[in-house]
């Protein structure tokens, strides 16, 4: 019998930073809809909700906070993915967390000329080059066949 190993420490560090970004978005997002009805900010008071109702946090009409995490959400399904040879996989991966990184660092910027700061919006901000990280050392793992397919140990 043949078993697939490949939950390295480095996947569970992506899988962490992605579900906690995508948990912290998808609460703006719900405070950007009115379900949820205060923010609660830990280190800036009421920057998160400041934030969060600027006019550059609905783009299109839609919240931020739920564009955002559909985009966690969709880079958590490819992480759970886990290693396999379609190039594609990894490719769209490597492309979505390099946008959410940029896309953040967009997101503070237009904090930083509002005046106002979301504590949901820095840690996401943060994680992501980790994230990203994380991800192309995962694709470099999963490339070089780190984790191959190979026999258990005998039950000896």
């Amino acid at each position: 019998m043949r078993q697939i190993t490949g939950f390295s420490g480095t996947r569970i560090l992506a899988l962490i930073l992605a579900g906690a970004s995508e948990a912290a978005m998808l609460y703006v997002g719900l405070y950007q809809n009115r379900v949820v009805r205060h923010l609660w900010c830990p280190v800036f008071g009421r920057g998160c909700e400041t934030v969060a109702d600027a006019t550059f946090a609905k783009p299109f009409g839609i919240p931020d906070g739920y564009i955002a995490a559909a985009l966690y959400a969709v880079i958590l399904v490819l992480l759970l993915l886990g290693p396999n040879r379609r190039a594609w996989i990894w490719m769209t991966l490597t492309i979505l967390v390099a946008l959410a990184t940029v896309a953040n660092a967009l997101g503070v910027r237009d904090m930083a000329h509002l005046g106002s700061y979301c504590s949901y919006c820095i840690l996401t901000t943060a994680a992501s080059p980790l994230l990203l990280w994380a991800t192309w050392h995962l694709r470099h793992q999963w490339s070089t066949n780190k984790f191959q397919l190979r026999q258990p140990a005998p039950p000896f």
